[in-house]
């Protein structure tokens, strides 16, 4: 009989394959791979139906499982195929070189962008990038072929003269014409700033003129597993090297690169005009790019996986020897390909109403992409979203529960399926619930999950939805019961949880964590109250003084929650943090030296959900009993 998973799972280092590709909201792989290792029968399917960066996929030949992987998203498709290549080392490098060498020999490149290094005086130096603000450059980094040195340096009259004549630039290959569609992710302010209603205007005139060259080289090309990987670095340098990319602070102390830090189209006066070439061979070469992902993928899935593409002739076979099955495959018509009753597990990380506007996003690749093969082309209007002006919650909630209706369909008796979710509109996670109560899931299992990996907005506030994920985990039901509740109903339930949250922890308790878990609470129970957001913190400021009281607190996470001292629970005298500290210093007592990874494992399952203290937190009691040495921390005593 399978072990559920009710606790917390450490997140770890991910391997090369999962760190060379640009996707938003990359998942913890090892937790993803044991929840499929768990709850996939040897012989079975795990389907993602919104697979993304095609993690899932991976992590299922990696478990000796087969994936089924699809999403409307071509990106995912075009990922796994350069995966499923045969990557030959020699070749490649001879294939990157071959491009690299055409495109420093040609007038444009060496008018644009050679310069002479002041450090040794060489003439085999090049502009690494230029920074802009506000139209005008005011630095210019050079890297020295020859004495292999990187400067920094303020622009000639020549440079800013240069800056001004490669609007004169001939473009004589094909580059995309495509125009900026009605989206907001298009906004006014952005196309203002960007000064065109054209997609190839993310690029200055002589960036698009080289990408447009490596692009041309890719293609002409004949052997496809070369063109494919040489794609793969390709378009892992296009965002790089766009007019979106913004120069780091000076406190960074990294002047020579950027990213494209948020998952929006933005344009601002300050950029970083990448050298195209360099990202290429950067992105080709080295760590973090094609070769350490491809050279990663026998060495930690064990092989290259056999997959086999699904489209309209391939319909409800899964007798396939391949290991990943894939495909541009809307979930709303996802029963035209999959048998019913034929998966044994499904898991997936669905869309977050419009929290990030997926398909919008990776145009900037697929705009490239489908003039090598037109599969590749997208369809905005399918995309299961919130887009202001075009797709209300309305029209998220309907096409989001019809697909979840499916997933109940083709779903194994037996089986499970697990979402994570961690949208911070309250309206979207009710109507998140209700689609699982009406296709016929009852909730099992709610899970908080903390997040490794943050942003700065985790940072701000360790405990907030963005810095984690709840993991859901349902089973098919013949009858789910949808609870009618009166308002009164609804805020004895509030309270009483509210307190018995607090109860177990034994101290102040920040707000995110009290919501967090009244959040699983208030799933597993099956409310199907609308705007219960706003109930909540209603319902629980109005007992503020009668029930609650509030400790103040200078910490980002803000005040405190606690109880009057007739609330109390007079047999708990131990406070939650004093419980994780005597926890820490045992482990080391009986261990005598851990990984960070080991005491996190078992404070998660010691500690779960409303209990788990943040990171951070553990690391600090870690550094009372323990110093570091290499990977592991010793005990003191």
């Amino acid at each position: 009989m399978t072990q559920d998973i009710d606790f917390a799972l450490v997140e770890e280092k991910r391997p090369p394959i999962y760190t060379a590709m640009k996707y938003w909201g990359k998942k913890p792989h090892n937790i993803w791979g044991k929840y499929i290792d768990t709850y996939t029968s040897e012989d079975g399917f795990a389907l993602d139906p919104f697979s993304g960066s095609a993690m899932s996929a991976f992590e299922a030949v990696k478990n000796g499982r087969k994936g089924i992987a699809f999403d409307l998203n071509p990106l995912t498709s075009f990922i796994i195929e350069v995966y499923a290549t045969v990557f030959d080392r020699e070749s490649f490098f001879n294939s990157v070189d071959l491009i690299i060498s055409k495109i420093q020999s040609d007038p444009v490149y060496i008018k644009y962008y050679s310069h002479s290094c002041p450090k040794c005086g060489s003439s085999d130096a090049f502009a690494q990038h230029f920074k802009w603000d506000d139209g005008n450059i005011y630095e210019i980094g050079v890297f020295c072929s020859r004495c292999r040195e990187r400067s920094l340096v303020s622009p000639s009259k020549h440079q800013k003269q240069l800056s001004e004549e490669m609007f004169t630039i001939n473009q004589p290959r094909w580059y995309p014409s495509d125009m900026f569609y009605k989206s907001p992710s298009f906004s006014s302010s952005f196309l203002k700033n960007i000064g065109s209603s054209n997609f190839s205007d993310l690029w200055t005139p002589r960036n698009l003129y080289i990408l447009s060259f490596i692009f041309d080289e890719i293609i002409k090309e004949n052997n496809r597993n070369l063109q494919l990987q040489l794609l793969f670095g390709f378009i892992q340098s296009l965002h790089l090297c766009s007019k979106m990319c913004v120069p780091r602070r000076t406190a960074a102390n990294r002047d020579f690169s950027t990213s494209w830090g948020r998952s929006a189209y933005i344009c601002s006066k300050r950029q970083m005009e990448m050298n195209p070439l360099f990202l290429f061979k950067n992105n080709c070469i080295g760590k973090q790019s094609v070769q350490s992902a491809l050279e990663g993928v026998v060495s930690y899935l064990g092989k290259v996986p056999k997959i086999e593409y699904i489209d309209k002739d391939f319909k409800k076979n899964q007798s396939t020897t391949a290991d990943i099955i894939y495909g541009v495959i809307d979930i709303n018509h996802i029963t035209d390909y999959i048998a019913d009753e034929s998966i044994s597990f499904i898991i997936t990380d669905p869309p977050y109403g419009g929290l990030v506007q997926y398909l919008d996003l990776s145009q900037i690749w697929l705009i490239w992409l489908k003039k090598y093969d037109l599969k590749y082309a997208s369809d905005i209007n399918a995309e299961i979203t919130v887009k202001k002006g075009f797709f209300g919650l309305s029209d998220y909630s309907m096409r989001f529960t019809k697909g979840i209706k499916n997933l109940y369909q083709i779903l194994e008796p037996d089986g499970k399926i697990v979402f994570t979710f961690h949208n911070k509109d309250l309206m979207i996670w009710n109507s998140f619930l209700r689609s699982l109560s009406e296709a016929g899931f009852k909730v099992e299992k709610v899970i908080h999950q903390q997040n490794r990996r943050t942003g700065e907005s985790n940072v701000a506030n360790p405990y907030g939805t963005s810095a984690s994920d709840f993991y859901i985990r349902c089973s098919k039901s013949s009858y789910v019961e949808k609870i009618k509740t009166t308002r009164d109903e609804f805020e004895n339930f509030i309270i009483d949880r509210a307190v018995s949250i607090i109860h177990a922890r034994n101290e102040p308790t920040p707000y995110q964590i009290l919501f967090n878990g009244l959040l699983s609470e208030i799933s597993k129970a099956g409310f199907n109250l609308d705007q219960f957001d706003e109930n909540i913190n209603y319902f629980l400021e109005k007992h503020i003084g009668d029930i609650f009281v509030i400790v103040s607190n200078n910490e980002l996470f803000g005040n405190l929650w606690w109880l009057k001292d007739e609330f109390t629970d007079s047999e708990n005298t131990v406070a939650l943090s004093e419980r994780v500290d005597e926890t820490v210093l045992t482990l080391f007592m009986n261990k005598k030296e851990l990984t960070l990874d080991e005491v996190l494992a078992e404070i998660f399952i010691k500690y779960p959900n409303g209990l788990t203290p943040d990171i951070k937190s553990i690391t600090s009691y870690i550094e009372k009993y323990a110093y570091r040495s290499g990977s592991k921390w010793v005990y003191k005593g």
